[in-house]
């Protein structure tokens, strides 16, 4: 079942190497392990449970899937994969009866101790003598899965619910076959017989329990949540339902026996399911008593004071429902599907598949009861603790550790056994795993248990630094991630260019495994330099993973940035772990190119547009104050801090203009200049140039 283990932490703050622990102190934690002949109660405490006797069936027995006892207290049970009927008598197991059928999915008593057994793939019912002799009574027309058989023997007619038809059959003891009730779902998988005569049955795949009296004659009790009425079982009045929720209802293949697995239809339903139990009242109203997210159940049995047992196919238990709706785990066997079950007859037992077995529960007192926590994973290598708990009466425990999620040999021993709170006498490791052992005496309890641990601190690892994007021309700002790349922009589209800023968004990424607070330290050098400078003054304390650089101070150049992590703020000295991670060079550029010298011959321009780094990103001019117009070097390639150009205007209207050349650099920088120039055609006028920067 699912758990929920509660981390707490010690006085420092989280994320810090403090002293942590693991509190099981709820239903749900203390659940969550191993119950060797103990209890979990819905109230959060663990009691002493059972004594099982597991009895012994062949090795090729793969499931117990259902099982019947007779007035005389034989059990009869019905097994896979070779449809075989055993008989157990006190604790001796024998073979029965061969049916030659792939499983034996359902079974009844009926007058005279004669035993019925339902089968699948091909829908066979047989009627088995005490001989064990065994003769096919009916195959009902297109049956081919028997969910659930019921005698009623005031009728003197054996119910059987269907599949993949929907339908119930009433068989006579000479094998005569009638069509009791034709539904509309796919399987009829479950009945019950009320002491008034009226029988109930449970659907797939639209849940709904229905009440009849007659053939034909139906009612609708209740249609539940879920997609399965899996099991039914009524006593005194009441009705207990298990109401089944699975991602999709059950899909059943009709091929042979070769075409189905080891358990048959129902294997291949979706795992895990959801389980609800509810009661229906005389009057109709039904409640629901008990559910679970994770496991279905597989059967249901209700007592005289409405106590219900729910076996359960996952994990193995069986869970107690008192009538004010508390619960408990009542029985945790080591076989994952506990599949039917009486707990109310003279001798009380339990069956099991994927590991088949028959369990006996015996009246005895037992004699050792053990509660044994699930794994429990501090994340990282740790030093253990003290190990307290709250309860009552004779109590020891034990603890073994390990370095797998799974117990096995590199795991330590059982530690001797401490009866009092003190150290956890297990080795240093990342798991750990505590057992409780009950004294002889039955009023024993356990309320929590916690276990104090400090985990190995981990060092957090800086994986990347690189810049934010500067806001573009006519947009908001962006972000641009990490780079490992110098931030060029892209050339030859203006808005593509940032806008001319000294200070650079500095970003990286760290991974921090144990969630420590991080102090960031930032360190530059200019790219072939190896002095590194602070950015950062030792009294400023930086835990962000950005920070804007102000780079007014710095020359232009490639810069590459350090960014150290420690985690120095939740950690003592001696324990505080660092890392560093340098960037790939970035560009500081905050001066403008300079365009010089800018002359003109006639309708000629000619110049230079020099910057301290460059490159060049784009040339424009514009005439008399209008657009301006892109133009390209000599050489057509803006692809060097220093480019040449030549501008050929001659096709202006002859006269007098002023020409503006602009520059624009890598880093969003403009410088400017301006001439006039005379085009040939009027009075020749002197050249002026003049230059503007930005």
């Amino acid at each position: 079942m699912s758990s929920s283990i509660v981390v707490g932490l010690g006085a420092s703050s989280a994320g810090a190497v403090a002293t942590r622990s693991f509190d099981l102190d709820d239903a749900t934690s203390l659940a969550a392990g191993e119950l060797q002949r103990t209890a979990v109660y819905s109230d959060g405490r663990v009691t002493p449970g059972l004594e099982l006797r597991r009895l012994g069936l062949p090795d090729d027995v793969a499931l117990v899937w259902s099982s019947a006892r007779a007035a005389d207290g034989t059990v009869y049970l019905g097994t896979g994969n070779d449809g075989r009927v055993f008989r157990m008598r006190g604790d001796a197991v024998e073979q029965f009866a061969q049916t030659g059928q792939l499983l034996v999915s359902a079974l009844a008593i009926g007058d005279g101790g004669v035993v019925y057994a339902g089968t699948l793939p091909e829908g066979r019912i047989y009627a088995i003598d005490a001989s064990g002799a065994v003769r096919e009574l009916a195959r009902p027309d297109a049956t081919e899965h028997v969910w659930s058989l019921v005698w009623d023997a005031r009728r003197r007619v054996l119910f059987a619910a269907t599949g993949p038809e929907g339908r119930i059959y009433a068989i006579a003891p000479d094998g005569s076959v009638q069509t009791w009730w034709d539904s509309s779902a796919t399987h009829v998988m479950s009945l019950a017989l009320a002491d008034d005569g009226a029988l109930y049955a449970g659907t797939s795949d639209d849940a709904i329990v229905v009440r009849s009296t007659a053939p034909g004659r139906v009612e609708v009790v209740h249609d539940f949540p879920g997609n399965e009425i899996t099991s039914l079982s009524w006593r005194a009045g009441r009705l207990a339902v298990a109401a089944n929720e699975f991602p999709e209802a059950p899909a059943v293949s009709s091929g042979g026996a070769t075409k189905h697995s080891a358990t048959s239809a129902r294997a291949s339903r979706p795992r895990p399911g959801k389980a609800r139990v509810w009661t229906v009242g005389t009057d109709g109203r039904a409640e629901r008593v008990w559910g679970q997210e994770e496991g279905h159940v597989t059967q249901l049995q209700i007592a005289d004071d409405g106590t219900v047992f729910a076996a359960i196919g996952h994990d193995g238990r069986v869970v107690r429902i008192a009538p004010d709706r508390t619960s408990a785990v009542w029985v945790d066997v080591d076989e994952r599907q506990v599949l039917s079950l009486d707990l109310l007859g003279a001798q009380p037992y339990l069956t099991t598949g994927d590991g088949a077995a028959v369990y006996r529960v015996l009246a005895e007192r037992p004699q050792q009861a053990i509660w044994q926590s699930k794994v429990l994973d501090a994340d990282f290598p740790a030093r253990w603790g003290q190990l307290t708990w709250r309860g009552r009466g004779p109590i020891e425990f034990q603890t073994r550790s390990g370095n797998t999620e799974r117990p096995d040999a590199s795991w330590s021993e059982w530690s001797s056994s401490l009866s009092a709170p003190g150290p956890i006498r297990s080795p240093a490791a990342r798991f750990l795993q505590i057992r409780a052992i009950f004294g002889n005496d039955p009023s024993a309890t356990l309320r929590a248990v916690t276990a104090y641990y400090l985990p190995q601190n981990q060092r957090p690892v800086v994986t990347d630094v690189g810049t934010k994007a500067r806001t573009k021309r006519g947009a908001s700002s962006t972000t641009e991630g990490t780079s490992s790349a110098p931030t060029v922009p892209a050339v030859r589209d203006l808005d593509a260019l940032p806008s001319p800023s000294p200070n650079v968004g500095l970003t990286w990424r760290v991974d921090n495994p144990d969630s420590d607070r991080i102090r960031y330290r930032l360190r530059y050098r200019e790219e072939s330099q190896r002095t590194w400078r602070d950015i950062l003054r030792e009294h400023e304390t930086l835990s962000a993973t950005e920070y804007t650089w102000n780079t007014s101070a710095v020359p232009d150049g490639w810069y590459v940035i350090q960014v150290e992590a420690s985690d120095e703020l939740g950690n003592p000295a001696s324990l505080a772990l660092r890392s560093t991670f340098e960037s790939e060079p970035i560009l500081v550029d905050n001066h403008a190119p300079v365009i010089e010298p800018l002359g003109a011959n006639g309708a000629r321009v000619t110049g230079r547009a020099v910057d301290t780094v460059g490159p060049i990103a784009r040339l424009e001019h514009a005439v008399d104050g209008g657009e301006w117009l892109v133009f390209f070097p000599v050489d057509d390639l803006l692809d060097t801090r220093d480019e040449r150009f030549e501008l050929d205007l001659s096709s202006l209207a002859p006269g007098s203009h002023i020409v503006a050349v602009r520059a624009t650099d890598a880093g969003g920088n403009v410088g400017s200049a301006e001439i006039e120039i005379t085009v040939p055609g009027a009075a020749a006028t002197t050249t002026t140039p003049r230059r503007r920067t930005r």
